[in-house]
């Protein structure tokens, strides 16, 4: 095959626009604009996806005399993508799924609209400028500030027991069981479930270490303890051990997530029940709060629902 056919075959664009992806992954990932190198960027979410989207559609006159094949060869690039991305240890699951939603979405879009304008013509070399587009737009926008914005996750059940039955229950979590914790979707795709919390003082602070699957160990300092009324813990990172995946490093090791505060809250109600509340106050900061937040609220409710439901069934069986 010669040299020009390889170059116009509708595969070798799919393969193309892969590949360039994960070098645009890999020079998010380690461009010195930002501090953090966080690829939780509009360059990232939106803007490499529409150039996914068109380099099949520009190399393959093909594609473009096709309707069928512009609108579903994008889709082959974006796959194959994932691919590399999650071979090469660049994303994980919980990654791919989160850039999921916005790439999909954009690309059957996008390149539908391209092919609409190009199916007539040959020559789309002027198109080729915008593979250097995130050249240009990561520095514009990583000199823009992000915009923080806090919020606030809670989650409440009624136990069978005395505050003050439960509540050195909530101090030190006792080991769950996979009876008591019922694991869902999210620690299908990795998220981390937890197993127990051990209290600790070193002299001059209170803390816990909370265990979870897979060696994660978050340190929690208690900076309020109202005896079987309210405890609060806030999360030090720095003395936590974090795994050496891309959701831990994006999200925990990033500076646009940021836990506040975590608090349980007792309520006492009559026959020996009390309203227990579990609360999380964190911090978004990026440019995609909106997106961010929909995805840090579901999972965190998620943890504080089956978290919650795990410890009353340890208590009440018991």
């Amino acid at each position: 095959m010669k040299i020009k056919q390889i170059y116009t075959s509708s595969y070798f664009g799919i393969l193309f626009a892969a590949i360039y992806g994960l070098a645009v992954r890999i020079f998010v990932d380690n461009s010195h604009f930002k501090e953090d190198n966080d690829v939780f960027t509009i360059t990232f979410f939106l803007i490499t996806p529409i150039i996914i989207s068109i380099i099949p559609i520009i190399f393959s006159k093909e594609i473009r005399q096709s309707t069928i094949k512009s609108f579903f060869f994008p889709f082959l690039s974006i796959f194959l993508f994932y691919i590399l991305a999650f071979v090469t240890k660049l994303e994980d699951t919980l990654c791919l799924l989160i850039l999921g939603i916005p790439y999909l979405l954009i690309t059957g879009t996008v390149a539908l609209l391209v092919n609409y304008f190009l199916k007539k013509q040959d020559k789309n070399n002027k198109l080729f400028s915008l593979l250097l587009l995130p050249l240009i737009t990561l520095p514009i926008e990583n000199s823009v500030p992000d915009k923080s914005e806090n919020y606030k996750v809670s989650f409440s059940i009624i136990i069978d027991k005395t505050p003050q039955e439960i509540f050195p229950n909530l101090i030190e979590v006792p080991r769950l069981s996979n009876t008591d914790y019922q694991e869902g979707f999210f620690q299908l795709i990795g998220i981390p479930r937890p197993i127990e919390s051990k209290l600790y003082n070193d002299g001059y602070n209170s803390y816990r270490i909370g265990s979870f699957t897979d060696g994660l160990e978050l340190y929690e300092i208690i900076t309020q303890n109202k005896k079987n009324e309210f405890v609060n813990f806030k999360i030090d990172l720095s003395k936590s051990k974090l795994r050496n995946k891309p959701t831990d490093k994006h999200i925990l090791k990033g500076d646009y997530f940021k836990f506040q505060n975590i608090n349980y809250t007792l309520t006492p109600l009559s026959n020996n029940q009390t309203n227990v509340e579990l609360s999380c106050d964190y911090i978004i900061s990026s440019k995609m709060n909106f997106y961010a937040n929909l995805w840090a609220k579901n999972i965190i409710l998620d943890f504080e629902k089956r978290l919650l439901k795990g410890i009353k069934t340890n208590l009440e069986k018991n």
